[in-house]
């Protein structure tokens, strides 16, 4: 039941990256004005898969102790730098990259570590 607690947690974290480019790119348009904000559809679904994400993660915590699921949500940082690049052409230095390198180690010492 453990694996299926992580795989949803990570399904969950690329929600939530994947939410993060949208709000990125659904600000760029965004005015503070509730008729405009509800022609925004970016931003919309961005909100959208913030809370689906939220809820998968709720229901993977049935499966799992906290303790050993939050760390993996420090894969949303993987995700979003990935799609910040492919999809926003954001430029990634090699410190990021060692970063990047870093969190997903950690991450695999604790999902083995256990």
């Amino acid at each position: 039941m453990i694996q299926i607690a992580i795989a949803l947690t990570i399904f969950a974290t690329f929600m939530g990256a994947t939410a993060s480019l949208l709000l990125k790119k659904g600000s760029n348009t965004f005015k503070f004005n509730i008729l405009e904000l509800m022609k925004n559809w970016q931003l919309i679904m961005g909100l959208f898969l913030y809370f689906v994400g939220s809820l998968i993660f709720i229901f993977a915590l049935k499966f799992a102790d906290l303790s050993y699921l939050y760390p993996f949500i420090s894969l949303s940082y993987v995700w979003t730098c990935l799609l910040s690049v492919k999809y926003l052409n954001e430029k990634m230095n090699m410190g990021k990259w060692v970063g990047v390198l870093l969190i997903i180690a950690g991450v695999s010492l604790i999902g083995f570590g256990s």
